[in-house]
């Protein structure tokens, strides 16, 4: 009875992780629709103006702003420790969700083409020449720190609410830094986020599925 019990409960998972993967997608593929070629949509500017409100002078305000140069800089760093520990295959994951983290949002936004924030209508501390829509920070941000957070989890599992709170704070602070930059709308940020975790889930996924050794693989009984 056991390994029905088991199996039962590795097929909810299933239907419930494959769920949230579709809310994501469909979320973002939405929000993708709206933006495309647009401007600030409902409640954008107002969002934006109250993140850029503090107004935050000297070193603090440039921290906020080049706060997405720290995550380039991070992601390498981290894989370069997985190598070191010789946990390869976290290594190889980090990598993945970096990789996708940029190259992903950056094949969406020619699609979607939204321009980016004017200086007519928010502060602009930072400006690219790209398009707006998805915010490639918050994607990848999304996608790397979380799939470092469940690589941390995986390996700590007693400590999931302290590993979900701290990947969810540089999440979100990373999004808002482009907002408060005037770099992205706050819409670019959800976008990015939302369409960011559909790609966490994949590999998260992927993951799993190495760990277990493959669809066919049967794990060989221990020796007594």
């Amino acid at each position: 009875m056991e390994p029905l019990r088991q199996f039962g409960a590795s097929v909810r998972v299933g239907k419930t992780f494959v769920g949230v993967w579709i809310s994501l997608v469909a979320a973002g593929l939405a929000l993708a629709f709206a933006a495309r070629g647009a401007g600030p949509l409902p409640g954008d500017l107002a969002l934006a103006r109250l993140i850029q409100h503090p107004g935050y002078d000297g070193l603090a305000s440039s921290l906020i702003v080049h706060a997405d140069d720290a995550l380039w800089v991070l992601s390498p760093l981290v894989v370069l420790v997985a190598l070191i520990g010789r946990r390869w295959m976290a290594a190889l994951f980090c990598a993945l969700a970096a990789a996708a983290g940029k190259l992903i949002p950056d094949g969406i936004k020619p699609l979607v083409a939204r321009p980016r924030p004017s200086a007519e209508l928010v502060r602009v501390l930072d400006s690219s020449e790209d398009y707006s829509f998805p915010s490639t920070t918050a994607f990848f941000a999304a996608v790397f720190f979380g799939m470092v957070a469940y690589l941390v989890w995986r390996e700590r599992t007693g400590r999931l609410v302290a590993v979900a709170a701290t990947g969810v704070s540089l999440v979100m602070a990373f999004g808002l830094s482009r907002v408060y930059a005037g770099e992205h709308w706050p819409t670019d940020v959800l976008g990015g986020w939302l369409l960011g975790g559909a790609c966490l889930l994949v590999l998260v996924a992927a993951h799993r599925l190495a760990q277990a050794g493959g669809p066919t693989r049967r794990r060989r009984p221990e020796r007594q």
